[in-house]
C-alpha cells in the first residue's frame, strides 16, 4: 500500500478508512522479529524470544521463559535419574518452522538418555497465534477435522498437547500410503500401523509449517514403531476443504512464498 495516500493533502473518507484498517492489521501482518538468546548450557539451546513489547508478545515471551526454565529442570532430573549408570544426557536444539506473519512456530528437538536400556529422541512443535498472544487453538482453526486435544490435569509448562480425530487419522493414512517416492521396503514394514482404524485414535503433533507450505502432522508413535513416524503436510487446498481459518491459510501461504522459516538448508 502506498502510505503517501494517507497524507492530509489527500484526505478522503475512503482513504482514511483504508489507512485505519492497515494500522489495525499491522500487529498481525507485520514481519516477526525473533531474538536469539544465549544457550542454557553447552547441550541446551535456548528458545528465541519475540521482539517487541506489546501485550501479546509479552505473554508469549513469558511462556517461553517458563519453558526454558523447565528445560533446565528436566536436564537436572535426567542426570539424577541416571545416577552412576549410563546416561544423564539431555540435549535440545530449536528450529523455527514458521516466523510470521501472524503465527510463529518453534520446534524443539530432544535427545535424551536418562538411564535404562535406550536413549530417546523426540520433536515437539508449538505454534503461537500473535493476535491472541497464546498458542493456536487447533480445534477452532481446523473445524473440519473435529480434533480433540489430549490434555490432563496439572500439565507441566513445557507440555504441548497432541491432537487426534478419526478424520485426521484417515487423511494421514491415505496420504502416507499414496506417498510418491516413499521407500517401498519402509512402507511395507510400516503398513500395518497406517491402518485408518488404528490411526483414528492416534495422537499427532501438529504445527504451522511455512517451509512445507501447510500444516504438518506427525504421529506420536511409541518407541518400538517410532521409525514409522513420517511427517505429512496438509496443503492450503486441503486446509480450505476442511474450513480452516482463512487467516491461518493466508499467513502460511505468505510465509512459504517469503521464506519465513529458519534455518534454511
Amino acid at each position: 500500500m502506498n502510505h503517501n495516500l494517507c497524507r492530509p493533502a489527500a484526505l478522503a473518507l475512503t482513504l482514511l478508512a483504508a489507512c485505519g484498517q492497515a494500522t489495525a492489521q499491522d500487529p498481525a501482518a507485520a514481519p516477526v522479529g525473533l531474538i536469539d538468546k544465549p544457550r542454557l548450557s553447552e547441550e541446551i539451546e535456548a528458545l528465541p524470544r519475540l521482539a517487541g513489547d506489546g501485550p501479546a508478545v509479552v505473554r508469549i515471551n513469558a511462556e517461553l521463559d517458563r519453558m526454558d526454565a523447565a528445560a533446565i529442570e528436566n536436564a537436572t532430573a535426567c542426570a539424577a535419574d541416571a545416577g552412576d549408570g549410563p546416561g544423564g544426557g539431555w540435549s535440545r536444539t530449536i528450529t523455527q518452522p514458521m516466523t510470521g506473519p501472524a503465527y510463529v512456530t518453534l520446534r524443539e528437538h530432544l535427545e535424551t538418555y536418562c538411564g535404562g536400556p535406550y536413549p530417546s529422541t523426540s520433536q515437539t512443535a508449538v505454534t503461537y497465534d500473535l493476535a491472541a498472544g497464546a498458542r493456536i487453538d487447533w480445534v477452532a482453526a481446523l473445524p473440519g477435522l473435529k480434533l480433540t486435544l489430549n490434555t490432563f490435569d496439572d500439565m507441566p509448562v513445557d507440555y504441548v498437547p497432541t491432537v487426534a480425530s478419526p478424520a485426521l487419522g484417515a487423511w494421514y493414512s491415505r496420504t502416507i500410503l499414496a506417498g510418491a517416492g516413499a521407500d517401498a521396503e519402509w512402507l511395507e514394514e510400516c503398513r500395518d500401523v497406517f491402518d485408518p482404524e488404528i490411526l483414528a485414535e492416534q495422537s499427532f503433533n501438529i504445527w504451522a509449517d511455512a517451509e512445507h507450505g501447510g500444516v504438518s502432522v506427525v504421529p506420536d508413535f511409541p518407541h518400538a514403531i517410532q521409525a514409522c513416524a513420517e511427517t505429512a503436510t496438509l496443503t492450503p487446498a486441503d486446509l480450505r476443504a476442511l474450513n480452516a481459518a482463512p487467516a491461518l491459510v493466508s499467513a502460511i501461504e505468505t510465509a512459504h512464498a517469503a521464506g519465513g522459516w529458519a534455518p534454511k538448508e
